[in-house]
This record gives structure tokens, sequence and C-alpha cells, in this order.
């Protein structure tokens, strides 16, 4: 796996930190092997999944993970969250619970876990987020025949018990629950499973609900994203406490991380992003940042692939 590197030392868990539309300045944690998954959704910024899992595992040893993030937090205070995310479902790891207690134990810096939500029904997944601060789940798909579409899950997945696993969590959990739904046109966006999703958030009752859209090249270069017009009726049907992030526009602070070629590589494994994005994540100047990519590109390692008329930079397969 890629690493965070500062000057002092290199952190193979780590990314970022990055600045996050819902949480600012978020430093990645990344506990899953890429990509064990249980969906395989087509607008996956990470790309396919390569192993479907419903059963945590575990993965990583507890103490190597907690000492990374307390030595990348020493050496960035503007640090905001340790974010439990990155290239699979976080929740697969069995020992995720004791990695957000071990945390909490060496920082009072909240921690967060962005999640797709699909392993909820299961106690113990639930027992194990019970400490995080914050709680983002996904919900695309209301309706079987939708979420299949979309998410293309692993078979044994059902999303009425998905939408039941996140009522109960609700139910038990005291900390801020965030709910994302992304749209893509033609598949989740209709009026019919819009409607669904209404239902569902109003049973499920999050803290706020964000919705999104394909703004980064997906898993499936036919997945394409919901025009601004219609996410603002989505955004109406569905109702208060939502939302959409699509569009939203990071804070203006900027990190600091050491700008390297393994530092772009390290974020590139998790998600392609713009050259612009880049730069604002490591407050770099164009003419350094740009030699750089080139040199990425000239060895193979990163390639530049087109999205909604931008240029994105993304790390090769296998790179």
């Amino acid at each position: 796996m890629s690493a965070l590197v500062t000057p002092e030392t290199v952190h193979p868990h780590l990314f970022g930190p990055l600045l996050s539309r819902r949480l600012g300045m978020s430093l990645g944690v990344d506990v899953i092997p890429r990509k064990v998954c249980s969906l395989d959704c087509v607008y996956c910024e990470v790309g396919r999944t390569t192993r479907y899992a419903v059963t945590p595992e575990p993965h990583y040893g507890v103490a190597e993970v907690a000492s990374e993030i307390e030595a990348a937090l020493a050496l960035r205070p503007d640090i905001e969250w340790v974010t439990f995310s990155g290239s699979g479902e976080p929740t697969l790891n069995a020992r995720l619970g004791d990695m957000i207690r071990e945390v909490r134990t060496r920082t009072a810096t909240p921690v967060a876990v962005i999640t797709n939500g699909t392993l909820l029904w299961m106690e113990e997944v639930r027992r194990m987020l019970m400490e995080a601060d914050a709680v983002l789940p996904s919900l695309d798909a209301a309706t079987q025949s939708v979420f299949r579409q979309i998410n293309k899950p692993d078979p044994r997945l059902d999303v009425s018990v998905v939408i039941d696993g996140l009522k109960a969590f609700r139910k038990e959990y005291r900390g801020i629950l965030l709910l994302e739904i992304l749209f893509v046109q033609g598949i989740n966006d209709g009026d019919e499973e819009v409607l669904a999703l209404k239902k569902a958030v109003g049973e499920i009752r999050p803290d706020k609900v964000h919705l999104n859209t394909v703004v980064r090249p997906p898993a499936e270069a036919w997945a394409a994203p919901v025009n601004a017009r219609r996410m603002q009726e989505i955004a109406a049907m569905i109702g208060s406490g939502c939302g959409i992030i699509a569009d939203a526009e990071p804070s203006r602070k900027r990190a600091s991380t050491e700008l390297t070629p393994e530092t772009i590589r390290q974020l590139l494994l998790r998600r392609p992003m713009k050259a612009v994005e880049l730069r604002d994540a490591y407050h770099a100047d164009d003419d350094v940042l740009r030699p750089l990519l080139d040199r990425l590109v000239a060895d193979g390692s990163v390639v530049r692939r087109l999205f909604g008329h931008e240029e994105y930079f993304a790390l090769r397969t296998g790179a």
C-alpha cells in the first residue's frame, strides 16, 4: 500500500490530509486491502471491486495503525478529523472498533467513519462504530432492483435489510449521523426511486442528508452525473435537512504536507484528482506540481483521464 510521506516518517495506512467538503481538514485512514468491498458501485472512484466480502476479517494491527495516526497528528495540528475510509469498506475490518478506541485514547481529534452502510444489520458491526464521533453511511437505492443496478452488491445483500440496519444503528448511536445519497443519471434519479428513498430517510432519521452525483471518473465509463436542476428537484422532494454537496467547495484552508511523487501517488491510489485539487491539498505552486505530474505520467505510474470536460490524474492500475 502506498504511504503518506512527511520529512520524518512514512505512514503506510494513511493518506492526505485532504480538504473534505463535509469534514474540513481530514486525515484518511485506509484499513482494508484494495479493493475489498460488499458493493461494486458503478460510480466508484476507486475502481472495480476485486473481492466481494460481507464478513469482517482482522486486517492490520491496532497498535500499528494507531501509532501512525498519533505520529501524523503530532506533525499536523491543523487536522480536524481522523477519517476511516479509503480503498475498501472499512467495516470489513474486524479490528475497526479497537482501532477507534485506541485512537481516542491517544488524541482528542474526533474520529469519523465513511461506510457504505451495508453491514449495519450485524450487531457486531454496529458495535464497532459506537465510539466514532461521526458516521457517514451511504444509501443510493431503496428498492432491490435499483440497488442491484447502481451498487452491484454481493448477492447475499438485500436493500431492505440494509435499510433496517441503518434504522437500528440510528436508534443505538449517539454521535453524528450524516447520510449520503449519490445519484446516477437514468438509474436512481426518477421520481419513484426518489420517493422510496425519501421514505427510507424518514425512517432512518439521520442528522443530515447529503446529496451527491458523479463528479470524478467512475468505475463504469457510462455512469453519468445528474444535472444541477434535477438535483435541486430531488432535494426539494426529499425535504428538510437535505443539502447538495456535489458542487460544494471545501474550506479555503490548505494543507501543507510535503509534495513528492509518493504523496501524489498515495492520494491518487484512493481517487482520481484534478491538478487544482492536488495544488490546494499541498499548497503547491503550479511550477512545482506540474513537473511532478508530468514525471509520473511519463514513467507510466499515473494516467490522465478526461471526465466532464475536465482533466483528472489517476493511478494506473497495478502501479
